[in-house]
């Protein structure tokens, strides 16, 4: 079912660019760049366009093309979780593990905004599994009791 969607869409896709940019390309991950090149003058107005050309209206195609169409360019980042959260354990906030991650794959692909929620959750789960409280076990406070709060970021 979405191979034909993605099969149909790809076709739409290829129609727009040639009916509306006068260009014809050898293959659809071309037609995919020449998308994401567009100046936000030729966008406009773009996936009404698009949906001329296949079964959806302007809404679903500009969500399916974002949310689904374009993850065939990229590497899968769910083969990455693991190494994902080893990255984490080193490194503390989300953009440090995210520059780490990419620098480690310099020739690889990945969906921005895929990445940016892995890593973002897993961030988020190992702060809350490192994040502790250390009480002294009396009863009674006094004044140089020590509370430790370890890893926690207290200005977030």
């Amino acid at each position: 079912m979405i191979l034909d969607k993605d099969n149909q869409f790809s076709s739409a896709v290829q129609q727009y660019v040639q009916v509306y940019h006068n260009t014809v390309f050898h293959n659809i991950s071309d037609y995919y760049n020449f998308m994401l090149s567009l100046s936000s003058k030729d966008r406009y107005g773009m996936w009404k366009k698009v949906s001329q050309f296949c079964s959806m209206d302007a809404k679903s195609c500009r969500e399916y093309f974002h949310n689904t169409w374009c993850s065939q360019f990229y590497e899968p980042v769910a083969s990455h979780r693991a190494e994902i959260k080893e990255i984490a354990l080193q490194y503390y906030r989300p953009e440090e593990v995210m520059r780490e991650f990419l620098r480690r794959y310099p020739n690889k692909q990945f969906g921005k905004h895929e990445l940016q929620v892995a890593v973002s959750t897993i961030c988020k789960r190992n702060k809350s599994v490192n994040s502790s409280v250390v009480i002294p076990s009396t009863d009674t406070f006094e004044s140089n009791s020590l509370i430790v709060f370890e890893y926690m970021d207290i200005f977030q």
